[in-house]
């Protein structure tokens, strides 16, 4: 799929940019801000990376709703006009800013989804415009985030490194001290907590496809991108969804040796994330993840699925899948799964493909749904700090018998264990 192709089919924009890119851009990293008074510690973070070895932009994108309040424009406006100034008088031979106004979208599209779809769409246009479309990437990053110096050249040499995969998941961590109330930071790091045991839990329930999916830490190539229909237009969970599509397409990859830094602090301005979970459970000992009794079940449910081969074994394969725990047959039957299995089957013809092919259809999501389903008929919940002991347990990370673990114990666990590339063949 070429260009026009791509924005034809999607929805795409003519290019905003009048400024032509250096002729060999590399990367683009877009930013969305609403309402963001940290920017510019995030832009400072960048402009003091280590000078990558070919040219990036960043492009910024400045975003509200035509809906919004009369305030919130105008804060806005006083944004776009500080950070384009900002923007004039940073620019290096190899790293560029770009300011685009997204202001006034709207009211039905307008969100965090649709200003990434515009920097991003945006940046296949400056990518072509470089001539350099076929091996350019796109990175996602946050108006809040610091990064390590490395940054830059870590995203850029992973790619080079890396020229078949789709795209990356970035590593993060959440600061655990600071300037902020302390709780805010403890409340973060439980946050965090959920999001490491559920990747560790799905790893080891048997999923190919276990990634972080954070918006502000992620890439893909420009390829992949426009192949799998550029970022969705969601105003919440907008990333979830575009990395499922990616990680699902195969070929996805880890950047664990540079460190995105998220904000801690509280936010309302979207359902999910950091700073929504830090102002919903803020100075509360009890953080809700999903039950282990429900991993464990889904552990049971793909190593089914991987016992036999369905092409000389159907009869067996199927009487085990139905024998499954009845949660789990419930839920398979509630998303016509055995009608989805019977087609994982019939379109093709070896284990491997039959294998690729289920877990394309089990995916991210598909898992999502089946934990909701589960904690919704019986498993219910359980605290962070329980679930991730239940997870370290089976990795034979206990930490001593003398020393009590808490939450940042358990998350530095994890950390340490998730900075090794995983990989789990089909």
């Amino acid at each position: 799929m070429d260009l026009d192709a791509y924005l034809k089919r999607f929805n795409g924009r003519p290019a905003i940019v009048a400024t032509k890119p250096r002729s060999n851009l590399s990367g683009v990293i877009v930013i969305p801000c609403f309402r963001e008074p940290d920017w510019e510690l995030t832009l400072q973070s960048l402009i003091t990376c280590e000078p990558p070895s070919s040219p990036i932009e960043v492009l910024i994108v400045l975003n509200d709703s035509e809906a919004d309040a009369p305030e919130v424009h105008s804060e806005n406006q006083d944004l776009l006009k500080a950070i384009s100034q900002w923007s004039m008088s940073h620019d290096t031979d190899q790293l560029q800013f770009h300011v685009i106004n997204a202001l006034g979208l709207p009211k039905k599209n307008a969100g965090v989804g649709l200003a990434r779809k515009i920097g991003m769409d945006e940046a296949l246009h400056r990518l072509t415009c470089s001539g350099n479309l076929e091996r350019g990437w796109i990175a996602g990053l946050d108006a809040d985030c610091l990064c390590q110096p490395n940054y830059l050249n870590a995203l850029d040499n992973h790619f080079r490194k890396n020229p078949h995969t789709s795209g990356c998941s970035v590593y993060y961590e959440h600061p655990l001290e600071g300037p902020l109330p302390q709780e805010i930071y403890n409340t973060a790091a439980r946050y965090e907590l959920h999001l490491r045991y559920y990747v560790e839990a799905l790893r080891h329930a048997g999923f190919p496809h276990a990634y972080h999916t954070i918006g502000s830490a992620m890439a893909a190539t420009a390829r992949t991108y426009m192949a799998q229909g550029g970022m969705n237009r969601r105003k919440a969970g907008e990333d979830f969804y575009f990395l499922n599509k990616i990680i699902s397409s195969g070929h996805f990859t880890e950047l664990n040796s540079t460190i995105v830094i998220p904000s801690p602090r509280t936010s309302d301005r979207v359902p999910f994330g950091t700073g929504r979970a830090v102002a919903k459970y803020y100075g509360q000992d009890y953080f809700p993840t999903y039950s282990w009794k429900s991993i464990q079940a889904l552990k049971t449910f793909f190593e089914t699925v991987r016992l036999y081969d369905p092409f000389t074994q159907r009869g067996k394969i199927l009487t085990k899948l139905q024998g499954l725990p009845s949660i789990i047959t419930d839920y398979i039957e509630t998303v016509k799964g055995w009608e989805q299995w019977q087609k994982c089957i019939d379109g093709t013809n070896a284990s491997s493909a039959y294998l690729r092919r289920f877990f394309q259809w089990f995916d991210a999501f598909q898992c999502m749904k089946c934990l909701h389903f589960m904690r919704d008929n019986g498993h219910g919940e359980m605290d962070v700090l329980t679930a991730a002991q239940s997870v370290l347990r089976t990795i034979n990370t206990p930490p001593s018998p003398q020393k009590k673990i808490d939450e940042v114990c358990a998350l530095k666990f994890l950390r340490e264990r998730q900075k090794s590339i995983w990989k789990m063949d089909l």
